[in-house]
């Protein structure tokens, strides 16, 4: 039998391949956009503790300007130089894997969520956690000038987000930063200063705000589960005893994500 040799009957036939390739590229292109977007906080992480301006790449320790190829630490890795030029202090492995980690979050989120306003205000809130998470584990620091303009951002995303109202955002907000209060009062006074702190509390608003009521129940009860176990491997393991520091920014940030992805799903699932 011949073929059609009609223009339209090959695009047709090719049709699903070419969807499938257009896709990959278009995740491709999510992943980059993740990569840069986490060299900027790589940057952020590195500049905001020290209360300084954000700068154009620099090594921490000379000062001295980065080469456009140090830029990113992924190629700094890849082309295998990853030494600052001029004093020689080794590119922190942090910066390849955060640009990694955004990189493999926004592909995901676009899989996940395809073109939409939810899809840019969860790129949004990823970069936001990948920044708290440098700081508070680095540094033991939940910055006010990252957790303000995330809080007004929460209230915004409100107005536009799916699923969310402003009311649900300012009762979860309310939630939220109630709770942790009480938890940080109550674990300072059973523990001693610095348990927890006040930006694990302005973190708990803003993951209230952007989950909204009821899903910040779920976010809170997540985040004490998380984070009890992570805390009894520690001990079991002897790496933390009862009265080491442990970030609780990172145990905050593993319940929201896993409430704004699977909300509901993961309700019916703990209700059953």
């Amino acid at each position: 039998m011949r073929g059609c040799g009609h223009a339209a009957c090959g695009f047709a036939e090719d049709g699903p391949g070419r969807r499938r390739l257009i896709a990959v590229w278009v995740v491709g292109a999510a992943f980059l956009v993740g990569v840069l977007v986490g060299g900027v906080v790589n940057q952020l992480g590195s500049d905001l503790p020290g209360h300084g301006a954000p700068k154009e790449p620099h090594c921490p320790y000379c000062g001295r300007r980065r080469p456009w190829w140090q830029w990113l630490g992924l190629i700094a890795y890849l082309s295998l130089r990853p030494h600052c030029p001029s004093c020689g202090a080794p590119v922190r492995i942090r910066r390849p894997l955060v640009e990694i980690g955004l990189g493999v979050v926004f592909g995901f989120l676009w899989i996940t969520l395809g073109p939409s306003i939810r899809l840019l205000f969860y790129a949004l809130y990823s970069a936001i956690f990948a920044l708290i998470l440098i700081t508070d584990i680095e540094r033991r620091l939940i910055l006010n000038v990252v957790t303000y303009p995330a809080i007004v951002l929460g209230f915004i995303a409100s107005f536009f987000v799916p699923g969310v109202t402003w009311w649900s955002a300012l009762l979860g907000g309310a939630i939220g930063l109630t709770f942790f209060f009480l938890a940080a009062l109550i674990g300072n006074l059973a523990y001693g200063s610095g348990a927890m702190g006040g930006g694990d509390v302005k973190l708990a608003l803003f993951i209230g705000m952007i989950t909204g009521y009821p899903l910040v129940i779920e976010a809170i009860v997540l985040t004490i589960l998380i984070g009890a176990a992570v805390s009894l491997v520690l001990l079991i393991t002897r790496a933390r005893s009862l009265t080491d520091y442990v970030p609780y920014g990172p145990f905050l940030i593993a319940g929201a994500a896993i409430t704004l992805l699977w909300g509901y799903g993961v309700a019916e699932w703990f209700l059953r």
